[in-house]
């Protein structure tokens, strides 16, 4: 009689025979949820489709999903409302459970994101916009233009608007510096941000800062309690101007989790391709520290510092001396000579005119979840700013500054999130902002912006609902915006003067998306917005040295009142994305820079005159977008923005309106034969400003053009997490002489012809 061990010893056997013959598994279950990134909030009715099987679901109310899939490795795309599309890359060989976070936002109708076809942190393209200045790196955005200084500044025009009508949000402060120039540039390092986006609607209510349209938000990636440390180092050089930029960052996450990271560049004087673009050399050393403390599962602080400080030289030929040699520099464009004062070498020189900034800002928060539908977060944020420029003047002046401003800026606020239901929530917060401006003594040179100091409240309340057809959003807004500004009159009184003005704002948006089919969606979205004019609207009175030109304000300007109604449609199927909109936007008294016919001669040169004036205007126009990717090796990307603006008052058109422009994208990601490698080609088209009036500039806006781009990517895994990356790219491949309609330097030079960078990063 067999024994019990016996008995034992064959049933498992059998079991383990039987278990053989079945072998592996057909179907695996994929279990996942789908949460905010920031906030870890349940992303409802997101759809989840595999790429490879061509299978989709969808989740439910609380972002849950479950998918049936054949073992092996699968491509799942991740597609939430209120989400730029994301794809994860999975190994399934049994059941398995996920949670992915995604970078969500409630904004319906104006989302875009640098990195469209796929975004993670730190992504790929968003670490290769670290050699640039940040509007470079927003020009990919659908409706994003540049206007420009040169090689010395650019900010960003959406949708026909751009300076203090677009406010830019730093990792949640509103960025406060000398932003009334439009050679002023936002004083932000790039390498620090993860995602770069620009939000309208309902969104933008929620941001402090005069903002008229859309605001960009600058965000890095959120601190983790869980996962490894990790770091980037890259090293880049470019040919034209011999640039180098070297970038790093530490990433540890924990209990007390950091982030570190440091941005060098040094660059020389760039080149038009026929001359050298003197004195047009750039400085920059950068760093950032990140910090979250995870207290327990309901308390959160965060903490954030960075520092930004640059030496930027100014075209040294857009300094002329007198009338009748502004006229000839302004005029030299037609026979193609170079700018006065170009020398005929390279140097890395910086010299007169030029511009120093420090930018130091200083962000703590802390957050508190008492129950899981309930959060609050209390907010500081301080800034100090400050800037040295630097004109061409004789003996021991020239050392001076002739404009030297430092601004300190605090602001503080207090948010509150209540989830509803399932697929509602209320958004509310209140803001105080207070600023200090003032020139500093020595420079010997009547002060372009008065000292003054401005306080402003704000408050905001939001209601968002989501369901499986319909989404709504709806917001509110009201700011007081207090001025005190201190000048001087002019002799032979000159006296000190006080002027204390006061304005209110109201801002209000409704929005809603309805859900066609699988894939497909309408939206539509209306926004009054109402900004009070700015310091530099009411009281420039000067020589503004970066773009070389008189400027004066007006005392008499009143808020700007604009509505903006915007439609469209987004969605596709089969590896193919649609997105189109079109938007009308009136505004009344509406503030703008009106170029004068005087050109006006002081002891520091000739200079053309601007005017700040207001009258009633229309903007309107169109923005598309197509990305296609037939398969894992083939993608496309085109983009089309086109915006025309009128002034109502005197029927004539808004001038400083980008141009029609294209842009054209196609990549090439290698198979087997070349694992690793991927191709990109690239063509940007601008067609001429055709809708001006002759007497409305001082020069004709310049011939249209096209600027053609490439670039080779290789990457190598190295195991254990580490990836080396190797990219080799040019713009203006083909070396196109060209000038830009939004650039201010256009009047004296040519825009910077070919240049070659080669990339090498290291990840770990």
């Amino acid at each position: 009689m067999p024994s019990l061990f016996s008995l034992l010893l064959l049933a498992t056997c059998l079991a383990g025979t039987h278990l053989h013959a079945q072998g592996p598994p057909t179907v695996v279950t994929l279990t996942g949820r789908l949460l905010s990134e920031h906030d870890a909030e349940a992303l409802a009715y997101a759809e989840i489709y595999a790429l490879e099987e061509q299978l989709g679901t969808r989740a439910d109310s609380t972002g849950a999903f479950v998918l049936s899939l054949p073992p092996g490795t699968h491509t799942l795309r991740y597609d939430h409302v209120g989400c730029d599309p994301e794809t994860r890359v999975y190994v399934l060989t049994t059941d398995t459970t996920v949670t992915a976070y995604l970078h969500h936002h409630d904004n319906y109708t104006e989302t875009v994101i640098v990195t469209a076809s796929e975004i993670a942190a730190y992504s790929r393209q968003q670490d290769q916009a670290s050699t640039q200045i940040l509007s470079e790196s927003l020009e990919r955005i659908t409706g994003v233009s540049s206007l420009r200084t040169g090689t010395a500044a650019a900010k960003p025009v959406h949708d026909g608007l751009f300076g203090n009508r677009l406010s830019i949000q730093n990792n949640g402060i509103a960025q406060s510096g000398q932003q009334w120039g439009n050679d002023h540039s936002p004083e932000i390092d790039p390498w620090v941000a993860a995602y770069v986006r620009v939000v309208g609607g309902v969104e933008a209510l929620k941001y402090a800062g005069p903002t008229l349209g859309a605001t960009v938000l600058i965000e890095p990636a959120p601190l983790r309690e869980e996962g490894e440390a990790s770091g980037k180092a890259a090293y880049t050089l470019r040919s034209n101007g011999w640039g180098q930029v070297l970038n790093a960052r530490l990433t540890r996450p924990g209990k007390t989790a950091y982030r570190l990271s440091a941005t060098g560049k040094l660059r020389g004087d760039q080149r038009a391709p026929d001359y050298f673009l003197t004195n047009t050399g750039r400085r920059e050393a950068n760093a950032a520290v990140q910090v979250a403390r995870f207290h327990n599962a309901a308390w959160t602080s965060r903490a954030y510092y960075s520092l930004f400080s640059t030496e930027i030289g100014v075209l040294r030929g857009s300094h002329i001396g007198n009338q009748t040699d502004l006229d000839i520099a302004i005029n030299r464009s037609r026979t193609g000579e170079a700018p006065f004062f170009t020398e005929d070498a390279f140097s890395y020189v910086i010299q007169n005119p030029r511009q120093r900034v420090f930018h130091h800002l200083l962000k703590a928060e802390t957050e508190w979840r008492p129950t899981e539908e309930d959060r609050f977060t209390l907010r500081y944020g301080g800034q100090l700013d400050d800037r040295k420029e630097f004109d061409v003047r004789r003996g021991s002046l020239n050392d001076r500054a002739a404009l030297a401003l430092q601004q300190f800026n605090h602001q503080l606020e207090a948010a509150y999130h209540r989830e509803l239901g399932p697929d509602r929530h209320l958004d509310a917060n209140v803001q105080y902002e207070y600023t200090n401006n003032d020139n500093q003594p020595g420079t010997g040179v009547r002060p372009l912006i008065p000292d003054y100091n401005a306080t402003r409240g704000s408050a905001y309340l939001a209601y968002h609902q989501e369901g499986d057809r319909w989404q709504y959003h709806a917001g509110l807004r009201y700011d007081y915006q207090f001025y005190e500004a201190i000048t001087i009159t002019r002799p032979p009184d000159a006296r000190v003067e006080r002027i204390e003005t006061d304005y209110g704002a109201l801002g209000a948006s409704l929005e809603a998306r309805y859900r066609l089919a699988e894939g497909h969606g309408l939206f539509l979205g209306a926004t009054y917005r109402e900004r009070a004019p700015q310091i530099n609207e009411l009281y420039s009175e000067g020589l503004h040295q970066g773009v070389a030109s008189i400027e004066e304000g007006d005392r008499t300007l009143v808020p700007e009142r604009s509505l903006k109604v915007i439609t469209g449609y987004r969605g596709g199927t089969d590896g193919l994305t649609l997105t189109a909109q079109v938007y009308a936007q009136p505004i009344r008294d509406y503030i703008f820079l009106e170029p004068q016919p005087e050109r006006r001669l002081t002891p520091r040169g000739a200079f053309p005159v601007f005017l700040y004036r207001s009258a009633d205007a229309f903007l309107y126009g169109t923005n598309l977008q197509a990305y296609y990717q037939p398969d894992e090796k083939w993608s496309a990307d085109a983009r089309v923005a086109i915006v025309r603006g009128r002034n109502r008052t005197e029927n004539t058109p808004l001038i400083f309106l980008p141009g029609d422009n294209a842009r054209l994208g196609l990549t090439y990601y290698g198979g087997e034969w070349a694992e690793g490698w991927s191709v990109e080609t690239g063509l940007l088209a601008v067609r001429e400003q055709v809708n001006l009036e002759p007497e409305q500039d001082f020069l004709a806006p310049p011939p249209g053009y096209a600027l053609l781009s490439a670039a080779v990517n290789w990457e190598r895994p190295l195991g254990k997490g580490r990836e080396l990356h190797v990219r080799l790219s040019s713009s203006n491949l083909l070396n196109a002489r060209y000038r830009d309609y939004l650039d201010r330097q256009r009047y004296y030079a040519d825009a910077p012809g070919r240049d070659v960078v080669l990339r090498v990063s290291y990840a770990w």
